[in-house]
């Protein structure tokens, strides 16, 4: 209690609205606490527009499965919220299922 089970910063940074130009690249990756058994077993990245835009996302897909260090680059300006899902997993099999919810990605002057 008390306690958050998960997360999300950008740079280290814990921040509300993130923002970018078209041909940025965001990197994701996933820190798991100092637990040896504990591996992130599958992530997904759901985006939507957060205003009225001709673009589905900022990444020309609304889901986009994540690995450890997935890379994606920004391909149109406008407003958006996205979230993630992830999925961990010990050696014994066991999993745990996080939500991220909604940071803001402002892409250009928008």
């Amino acid at each position: 209690p008390g306690n958050p089970m998960a997360t999300w910063s950008i740079d280290g940074k814990i921040e509300a609205l993130i923002t970018a130009q078209v041909g940025d690249t965001l990197a994701f990756n996933f820190e798991m606490p100092d637990t040896p058994t504990l591996e992130l077993a599958s992530a997904t990245l759901f985006a939507g527009p957060r205003k009225p835009s001709s673009d589905i996302s900022p990444f020309n897909k609304t889901q986009i499965p994540l690995t450890q260090g997935s890379k994606i680059k920004v391909e149109h300006d406008g407003f958006w919220g996205f979230s993630i899902a992830f999925t961990t997993v010990t050696k014994d099999g066991v999993s745990s299922f996080f939500f991220l919810p909604d940071p803001e990605l402002e892409v250009g002057s928008t």
